[in-house]
C-alpha cells in the first residue's frame, strides 16, 4: 500500500485525519532513513616501527673458493741431448736440493771437449812462441842501442881530435858518421821489431783465453749430463726412463724426464672482490679449510698481491703462503678460504629491511623527524654485516628509520613510531 497515496474518505473530517496520517508517516519514514546513514570515518594515525642508524666498524668473514698450488713446480728438463743412462727417482720420490736425479750419456760431448782441450794447448804453446820472439826481439834492440852508444861516442872524440890539423884523417870522420846513423836505424827496426812481437804476444794470449773458456765451457757441458735437484721437493710425475733420448723444452717437443713439486711451501690463491680489495693487508693471517680435513682449521699469511682485477669477475688474485711441514694439505686441494673483512673507519649501519630501491634505482631509508613525520634520505648501499649494512648519505648516528622501508610510506605522512624491541 503507497503511504502517500490518498482515498477519498468522504467527508472533508476524515480527508484532513487521513492527510494528517499521511504527513506523520512520512515524517517518521524520513526520520528512520537518517538514522540508518553511517557516520562520516576519521583519518587514523599509521604505526610505523622504527630502529636506529648504528655507527660501527665493519668486520666479517667471507668464504672465498681457493687454489692450492705448491711454491715452486718445475718441469726438470736436460740443457743438452743425450740418452738416459741412469735414473734413480719416481713418482712420490721426496728430493733434496742438489741430489742426483738422472746421468745423461752423451759421447760427442766428449770429442767436443777433447777437440777443445787441443786448441786451449794448441793456444798455449803459440803464447809460449810469442814470449820468446818478445824475449829475442827486445834482446837484440839492447844490442843495437849498445852498438850505437860505443859507436857514437868513438865517432864524437874522433870528431873533436879532427879539429887539430893532421892528429885524424877527414875520411875517418865520415866513415864514423856514417856508421853512427847505420846504428840508429837498426835500433829503429829493432824497436819496431818489438812493438810487432808486443802486437802477437797479446794476439796469442786472447786466442788462449778464447780457446781455454771453450774449453771450460765444454766442461761445464760435461757437467750438464748431470741432472740434480732444484730444491727440496716431490717428483710428482715422471716421464722418461733408462735408454731414453731427451732434449731442451722447445726441441722437437721432448716431454720433462720428471716434475718436481716443493710443498713444504705453498700457495694459497683466492680471488678477493673488488670493493674488498682495499681492506687487504700483506701479513695478515688467514684461515682456510680442505675436503680432506673436515673440521679443521689452517692458517696462511697474505704475501702477494696480484695488483690488478681480472676484467671478467671484478676480483684481485692474491697468494697465501702457507708452511706445510708435515705435507697434510696438497696441490690441487678444494679448500675454502675465511677472508677477513674490516674497514680502518667506523660507518653506518641500519638494517637491510630498512634500505628500499625504487623501479627507478633510487635508494632511500625513511627517517622519522622529531615531529614524527618521514621523509626520504637518499643513501648507497654498502657492504653487508650479518643483518645489517652499511649506508653512506646524510644520516647521523642515533637517527630513527623504519624498520622495514616502503614506498608507501611517503615523504611528509605523520605516523606514530613505534621503538624496535631489543
Amino acid at each position: 500500500m503507497n503511504p502517500f497515496s490518498v482515498k477519498s474518505y468522504g467527508s472533508p473530517g476524515n480527508r484532513a485525519r487521513a492527510l494528517l496520517v499521511t504527513a506523520l508517516t512520512v515524517a517518521a519514514t524520513s526520520s528512520c532513513s537518517k538514522k540508518e546513514e553511517a557516520p562520516a570515518v576519521v583519518d587514523a594515525i599509521p604505526d610505523v616501527q622504527t630502529t636506529k642508524v648504528t655507527q660501527k666498524i665493519l668486520s666479517r668473514v667471507d668464504q672465498l673458493p681457493g687454489e692450492i698450488r705448491a711454491y715452486q713446480d718445475v718441469a726438470v728438463y736436460p740443457k743438452v741431448p743425450g740418452f738416459i743412462k741412469w735414473i734413480g727417482v719416481d713418482r712420490g720420490s721426496k728430493v733434496k736440493k742438489g741430489q742426483v736425479m738422472v746421468r745423461l750419456a752423451a759421447p760427442e760431448l766428449g770429442a767436443q771437449r777433447y777437440e777443445a782441450s787441443s786448441k786451449a794447448d794448441a793456444a798455449a804453446g803459440q803464447v809460449q812462441e810469442a814470449k820468446a820472439k818478445l824475449a829475442a826481439a827486445k834482446a837484440s834492440l839492447l844490442e843495437a842501442r849498445a852498438q850505437l852508444n860505443g859507436d857514437n861516442d868513438t865517432y864524437q872524440r874522433t870528431k873533436e881530435a879532427s879539429l887539430v890539423p893532421g892528429v885524424v884523417a877527414p875520411n875517418d870522420v865520415v866513415v864514423l858518421e856514417q856508421k853512427v846513423n847505420a846504428d840508429r836505424e837498426k835500433v829503429n827496426a829493432w824497436q819496431e821489431n818489438v812493438e810487432a812481437a808486443e802486437k802477437q804476444l797479446q794476439v796469442q794470449q786472447n786466442a788462449l783465453s778464447a780457446a781455454v773458456l771453450g774449453a771450460q765451457n765444454h766442461k761445464d757441458i760435461q757437467d750438464y749430463l748431470t741432472i740434480v735437484a732444484p730444491f727440496d721437493g716431490y717428483v710428482t710425475e715422471r716421464n722418461m726412463h733408462v735408454g731414453s733420448f731427451v732434449g731442451p723444452r722447445g726441441q722437437d717437443a721432448y716431454p720433462p724426464i720428471v716434475n718436481v713439486q716443493q710443498l713444504n711451501l705453498l700457495r694459497i690463491i683466492t680471488p678477493v672482490p673488488e670493493i674488498d680489495v682495499g681492506g687487504v693487508v700483506p701479513g695478515a693471517r688467514v684461515e682456510f679449510t680442505v675436503s680432506t680435513h673436515p673440521g679443521e682449521r689452517f692458517v696462511g699469511t697474505v704475501a702477494r698481491l696480484g695488483n690488478y682485477l681480472e676484467p671478467k669477475t671484478r676480483t684481485m688474485p692474491v697468494e697465501l703462503n702457507y708452511w706445510n711441514p708435515d705435507w697434510r694439505v696438497l696441490p690441487g686441494m678444494f679448500c675454502e678460504v675465511y677472508w677477513p673483512t674490516r674497514r680502518k673507519n667506523p660507518s653506518f649501519f641500519v638494517p637491510s629491511l630498512a634500505v628500499e630501491t625504487t623501479s627507478t634505482l633510487e635508494t632511500f631509508v625513511i627517517r622519522i623527524n622529531p615531529d614524527n613525520k618521514l621523509e626520504w634520505v637518499k643513501v648507497k648501499r654498502g657492504q653487508p654485516m650479518a643483518d645489517m649494512v652499511e649506508v653512506f648519505g646524510e644520516l647521523k648516528n642515533g637517527d630513527r628509520v623504519a624498520l622495514k622501508a616502503d614506498d608507501s610510506l611517503k615523504p611528509g605522512l605523520t605516523v606514530h613510531a613505534v621503538e624496535e624491541q631489543q
